[in-house]
């Protein structure tokens, strides 16, 4: 069973086998089964209001449940159809009294026997046109009741092949994760629980929070898991995407997971509509919508960073890269830089970077990165790629234009990493702004069982 309740948003409060216990927590407004917004500036206020002194380092941070006062957001447009669960909600700021923030998160639910598939679209209209740097959003984060206190992944060297888990038990800090299997999953002492699913997706967190290690859906006591892309939120951009939770055994959810389509096993990029997942630090691109590439400026030969989404690949298999790019700057090499899936961070050492040249003239060209006789490339799993102006060159202040970037000189395959998958059947939103009175729904649930 899988549910949504407006005295939450329209979050999903409600999650169980068949005749079973709610799993979600609802101890207050930031659990729940919920999409969480970042954004800058970084502290953000917003009519006179300072955010919670527990709570400032959030940032522009619009949640679909509502904020830490209790007040819940707003629900715009709610409907039911078989098996269908639609809330187009108006999101309050999670760290600001009564604040709405400017943007939309919609959610279209479905329940598949043990299998809940969302497709989530957020739609951005900030008065603030500045372009912010990219952001780890929630997409979404899975509260689980105390209980759910065993949190799996994989984390190793050799995914899809039935490798041992990682199990996690508390005390967890809370903080970065990065399985190279896309997923995770929180269950009980007898491996039963909730496994989340996002396509080509390695970025995660994880924690939990108390030391009961049991409890209801009201108690404090609460996993944490949570798909959490870099993202750049423009001020009026529009993104979707899709997400599936499993319940059930750990033995199943690992099961299910390894029937959905495999992740790319090298870069494979085309920026036609949108960044792909590609991010930025520094440094800002031309803007929503995507139109065909990223044109980044290059200001800062130190600090302005292009960062690829977190992926698992291996450099043995990818010796060659090909980039479709022009530049304008002020040196005649670029580098590419990597980070392994088991580092912390990306550290940037000679064996982690390469310097291709580059023609300086705006015009677009294939450059062919060669790295087949770059060990630290060929004998590592990649988990992460950078492309930057080499910090010990000049100066610069000048673009670089990106179309794609792949492993063969013809281009992306397919529609390179297009991974939204919208719905056949996706449920048109009535039409409802801010200022008509908000939908009253409470709790409404979708019921499968065997």
């Amino acid at each position: 069973m899988v549910g949504v309740d407006s005295r939450y948003g329209g979050a999903i409060t409600y999650l169980s086998f068949a005749n079973g216990e709610n799993m979600v927590n609802n101890f207050d407004l930031g659990r729940q089964v919920q999409v969480g917004l970042y954004s800058g500036p970084n502290p953000y206020t917003e009519k006179g209001k300072q955010p919670n002194a527990n709570w400032v380092g959030l940032g522009w941070n619009p949640i679909q449940a509502g904020d830490v006062y209790g007040n819940p957001s707003d629900i715009l447009a709610f409907r039911k159809e078989a098996n269908l669960l639609y809330v187009k909600t108006h999101p309050r700021h999670f760290a600001l009294n009564d604040v709405l923030g400017e943007s939309y998160i919609e959610h279209w639910i479905r329940l598949e026997d043990n299998v809940v598939k969302v497709h989530a679209k957020v739609t951005l209209f900030r008065s603030d046109q500045t372009k912010y740097e990219g952001r780890q959003q929630e997409m979404p984060c899975i509260y689980l009741n105390g209980n759910y206190h065993n949190i799996y992944a994989y984390t190793g060297n050799k995914p899809f092949l039935n490798d041992g888990l990682t199990q996690i038990r508390p005390p967890i800090g809370f903080g970065d994760i990065h399985p190279t299997e896309p997923w995770m999953a929180s269950t009980d002492d007898r491996g039963f629980g909730v496994g989340l699913f996002s396509e080509n997706s390695y970025d995660w967190k994880k924690g939990y929070f108390g030391t009961d290690l049991a409890g209801d859906e009201f108690t404090a006591d609460a996993s944490y898991i949570a798909n959490t892309p870099y993202i750049v939120f423009d001020h009026n951009i529009t993104h979707e995407w899709d997400y599936e939770m499993v319940v059930g055994h750990i033995t199943d959810i690992r099961r299910y997971m390894y029937d959905k389509p495999r992740p790319e096993t090298g870069p494979n990029y085309r920026f036609d509509t949108s960044r792909k997942g590609w991010h930025y630090f520094n440094a800002v691109d031309s803007g929503w919508p995507v139109q065909g590439n990223l044109t980044v400026q290059l200001t800062n030969k130190q600090r302005d960073l292009i960062q690829s989404p977190n992926v698992f690949w291996q450099g043995s298999s990818n010796p060659k890269l090909y980039l479709r790019a022009a530049f304008q700057t002020q040196n005649n090499a670029f580098r590419l830089s990597w980070r392994k899936p088991e580092d912390a961070t990306l550290y940037r050492t000679e064996d982690q970077y390469i310097d291709f040249p580059i023609i300086n003239d705006g015009q677009v060209h294939t450059y062919e990165i060669d790295l087949s006789n770059k060990q630290g490339w060929l004998n590592a799993n990649i988990g992460l790629i950078e492309f930057r102006p080499p910090p010990n060159g000049p100066d610069v202040n000048g673009w670089v234009k990106m179309e794609w970037l792949a492993t063969s000189a013809d281009g992306p395959k397919g529609n390179g990493n297009s991974v939204v998958v919208v719905p056949k059947d996706p449920l048109a939103p009535a039409v409802c702004e801010p200022g008509i009175a908000p939908v009253s729904v409470q709790k409404v649930r979708l019921v499968r069982g065997h």
